[in-house]
């Protein structure tokens, strides 16, 4: 029986590509994972605020740390983690999810400040981000929607049918291939409307950007398409951006 739940984001590219839903049992593990990890700093604060406070006779000095790191770590823990580390915590980390923005890049500072913003409130106060995760199909809770994001599994998903050998399309780790000697690309059709010239442009210059598995499954559907289109095998990035070259100046 399958209980994958797959969700199809939307690039800038208007390319969809299928990812799998962190599910709700991962991110309740991973969150107790973090908590317990949050609980053990803010022992540490409480600790350090009554060693202060002894150091200084004065117990002013723990009733304004104390308050102040339990602030620091609810609110800073996944916020600067999810931030800085891609979109994960350490429990996201252990049960291989991330955050990720709606159409698949990774999330900024404001993504991050967003949902974590509403986390006070669907979360530690409430659990109303339980019942929200719930009942929508992209398994998002109140800062989600907020932020513009959603949870997905760190692997890529595999279309049905589809093989599980690594793809050799368009992958970037791949030497580049030598392209000398090739025909003449007005021998071949060569062409280009200038929507596909704006979509690979918009490809080409935003790539670096994302995740391993998004570039290889979007590359991988745009060298199927041109390659087709231009009767070339495009085997690696290199051949894709070479034959765009010629194609551009085609254009042109």
């Amino acid at each position: 029986m399958e209980f994958r739940s797959i969700h199809t984001l939307e690039t800038a590219e208007n390319v969809h590509i299928n990812v799998e839903l962190a599910g709700l049992a991962n991110r309740v593990f991973a969150f107790a994972l973090d908590a317990l990890i949050m609980m053990g700093l803010i022992g540490l604060v409480v600790i350090g605020a009554m060693l202060v406070s002894a150091v200084n006779h004065s117990s002013e000095w723990s009733s304004t740390l104390i308050p102040l790191g339990i602030f620091i770590v609810f609110f800073g823990y996944n916020l600067f983690q999810e931030w800085l580390w891609n979109g994960k915590t350490v429990g996201k980390l252990v049960c291989h999810i991330r955050v990720v923005r709606d159409n698949g890049q990774p999330i900024g500072f404001w993504e991050a400040f967003g949902r974590n913003l509403l986390r006070v409130v669907d979360v530690y106060l409430s659990g109303l981000g339980l019942l929200v995760m719930m009942f929508n199909a992209s398994e998002k809770r109140c800062g989600d929607f907020v932020a513009g994001t959603i949870v997905i599994n760190d692997l890529a998903v595999l279309k049905p049918g589809s093989s599980t050998a690594p793809a050799k399309v368009l992958s970037s780790a791949e030497p580049e291939t030598s392209v000398a000697g090739t025909e003449n690309p007005a021998a071949v059709g060569l062409r280009l409307t200038p929507e596909e010239a704006e979509l690979l442009k918009a490809y080409r210059s935003r790539r670096s950007q994302w995740f391993a598995w998004p570039r290889e499954v979007l590359g991988r559907a745009l060298g199927q398409y041109f390659g087709e289109r231009w009767h070339q095998p495009l085997r690696s990035e290199a051949e894709l951006d070479h034959w765009a070259d010629l194609a551009e100046a085609n254009l042109r």
